[in-house]
């Protein structure tokens, strides 16, 4: 498929040195499909289906900056696996899944600040499982999955968690699918890959610009593989791991698209693996992928979690990109974008598009954002007829 990459903010350019390390395991029961978010750099990791074939509701949160594990409030709700989440405003969202008595349409909403759970309004559609879902713009996106009757669709939908209201998006182009797998890409959701009606592995790719709001797709690189059920970054890391290609064959095989187009990571150490959790957390010069648990090739669960570090070029390529670090910040921002531009004109628009922020830099200079409230902001760099966007996320 064409790539419109170029058209698109890219927040981290071609990995030149990857490795993976072997972190403290997840402390709880070994497991296949996971559900997980990330806020402020901790990683939420719940529910699945333990060793046994038991369903699970309970959840722990994994510290990048510290590489610990702790538990957190379980989910008030049945057991169930095959969930999807994502965060919005420093909430994460788990919809979905199955539990004893089948699919399921439910929201619930966890907020680290008090450590609890809140069921909000379900999906007005059928119950559904194994979702995309990611971040949008002050909204969630869930799209494609599995219904209740058993056939895959390629619905999409939007959560926006301040009207806790649901709207129904352009359908996902492509076959109707299940088990795909959804990350935030250069500007909005990237979706791709999954199984179709037949069990076929899929490999075409599409984005929805969350900037341009056009209500419609873009054709990205496809996958060099299909896949179903692989695990992707979150939080910009664009990385995928993972996967079976068909109901037997798994893959240990690690992909990077943040150039744009898909490149080779080194493979995943602890081998072959579906049903995993991946989860990504993109700050300073570098970038990192954490992935485990899931089902390997020969049916066991896993409860190991690992790390791939990848570091990343700031030299200007062919295309045109802004970074912002540290990011998460709580005082301050700097920024990079092309050298050919000494200035440029800033704007960071909050929650609700209101501009907070207007202002001339140069190249390289450091934003004060400490008077801001904590939350996700739009960032908007202009030079000449140019623009670059991207997003930052203000600590309280």
């Amino acid at each position: 498929m064409r790539s419109l990459a170029p058209l698109l903010f890219i927040l981290a350019s071609a990995a030149y040195a990857q490795t993976w390390t072997q972190l403290p395991d997840f402390p709880g029961t070994a497991r296949d499909d996971a559900a997980s978010f990330t806020i402020n750099g901790k990683i939420y990791v719940g529910t699945g289906m333990e060793v046994g074939w038991g369903l699970t509701n309970d959840w722990w949160c994994f510290d990048a900056v510290t590489e610990t594990w702790s538990a957190i409030a379980a989910m008030p709700a049945t057991p169930r696996q095959y969930c999807s989440a994502f965060t919005v405003n420093n909430t994460g969202y788990v919809f979905g899944g199955v539990d004893g008595n089948g699919a399921l349409n439910e929201l619930w909403a966890y907020s680290p600040a008090s450590n609890q759970w809140e069921q909000k309004s379900p999906m007005p559609a059928e119950a559904r499982y194994a979702c995309a879902a990611v971040e949008g713009w002050n909204y969630g996106i869930v799209a494609t999955g599995m219904l209740q009757s058993g056939a895959p669709t390629k619905e999409a939908w939007k959560y926006w968690p301040a009207t806790d209201s649901w709207e129904a998006m352009t359908p996902v182009p492509g076959p109707s699918r299940h088990r795909a797998v959804a990350f935030q890409g250069a500007g909005g959701m990237v979706i791709a890959g999954g199984s179709d009606s037949t069990g076929t592995a899929l490999s075409d790719a599409w984005s929805y610009p969350v900037w341009f709001e056009i209500n419609a797709y873009m054709p990205e690189p496809d996958l060099p593989e299909g896949r179903i059920d692989a695990k992707a970054g979150t939080d910009y890391v664009q990385v995928v791991a993972g996967g079976a290609s068909d109901a037997t064959t798994f893959h240990a095989d690690t992909w990077s698209s943040d150039t744009g187009q898909w490149a080779t990571l080194p493979a995943f150490p602890g081998g072959p693996r579906r049903g995993a959790v991946g989860a990504g957390i993109a700050q300073n010069w570098s970038n990192a992928f954490f992935f485990g648990l899931g089902l390997d090739g020969g049916l066991i669960r896993h409860n190991d979690w690992w790390k791939l570090d990848y570091a990343t070029d700031i030299g200007e390529q062919a295309v045109q990109r802004i970074i912002l670090y540290p990011n998460p910040t709580s005082n301050t921002v700097s920024m990079r974008w092309p050298e050919t531009w000494p200035t440029a004109r800033v704007h960071l628009f909050d929650a609700l598009g209101r501009t907070v922020i207007d202002r001339v830099l140069n190249q390289g200079t450091a934003m004060d954002v400490g008077q801001l409230s904590g939350g996700r902001y739009a960032v908007e760099v202009q030079h000449g007829t140019h623009q670059l966007r991207g997003y930052i996320t203000k600590l309280p």
